[in-house]
């Protein structure tokens, strides 16, 4: 099986971090391949940058998936941009992370999700409020199962730091990245997490930014409850779809 994620980002940075995150969580004969949208015109920013300003290039690298032979791809943010067009594109599975954080929770009862307050760079749009969690939930019917949306305030490197990064250590970037969202998973979306299953009768929980992917083992250690990794989860659902697909 043959498994194409798309980070959907103006640089590359990211892509090797996701590969050696999700590929040992995978079944042994699943193929992963990780692309971003570097080099294709889309800004190059230490987060998301706005839909506007990737939507055609991303729709583009689902279409070229399915023509290099892949089984399924993922869109590799938890906002699931492109998701609903990419799915009329191409005959093959797409999911994107809260996608697929919805149709696994359903299993385990109650869901809840944990979204980042990141202040928003040049080229981003990151939202201020989580929103756009409730609208996801709405539009994949997922109400019944929904515990409600825990924000926890992130960093966001400073604009000149990023620049300067990005053009002289990408790989530094990546780590000052993920260390500001590490210190975040120990402290207020750590609490997010625990208030979310101890107030609000949570029984799963969902992590809404894929930067978390692999630094999860200290909320594990303080619920009791299943904690969905936000890509490990959405390529595992990719490997169900594509192989529900296959003749056996």
């Amino acid at each position: 099986m043959r498994i194409l994620l798309i980070n959907p980002l103006g640089v590359n940075v990211y892509d090797e971090l996701v590969d050696e995150v999700v590929r040992p969580a995978l079944s042994s004969d699943t193929e992963l391949t990780v692309r971003s949208l570097a080099g294709t015109g889309v800004p190059e920013t230490a987060f998301l940058p706005a839909a506007s300003l990737l939507m055609n290039q991303l729709l583009s690298a689902v279409q070229q998936g399915e023509r290099d032979g892949f089984d399924a791809v993922v869109i590799g943010c938890a906002s699931d941009p492109g998701l609903v067009d990419a799915k009329e594109l191409v005959s093959i599975p797409v999911t994107a992370p809260m996608e697929a954080a919805i149709a696994t929770g359903r299993a385990f009862g109650r869901l809840a999700v944990v979204a980042p307050r990141i202040e928003s760079g040049e080229g981003e749009n990151l939202p201020q409020d989580a929103n756009w969690v409730r609208r996801l939930v709405h539009s994949y019917s997922g109400e019944s199962i929904f515990a409600g949306v825990f924000s926890a305030p992130c960093p966001h490197p400073p604009a000149d730091l990023v620049d300067q990064l990005l053009a002289e250590d990408p790989r530094k970037l990546r780590a000052t990245v993920r260390r500001g969202m590490a210190e975040a998973v120990t402290g207020p979306a750590g609490d997010a997490a625990e208030a979310a299953w101890r107030d609000h009768d949570a029984s799963v929980l969902f992590f809404a930014c894929t930067i978390w992917s692999g630094l999860l083992g200290p909320v594990r250690d303080r619920v009791p409850v299943p904690v969905l990794d936000p890509l490990i989860t959405p390529v595992r659902y990719a490997e169900m779809l594509a192989g529900a697909g296959r003749k056996f």
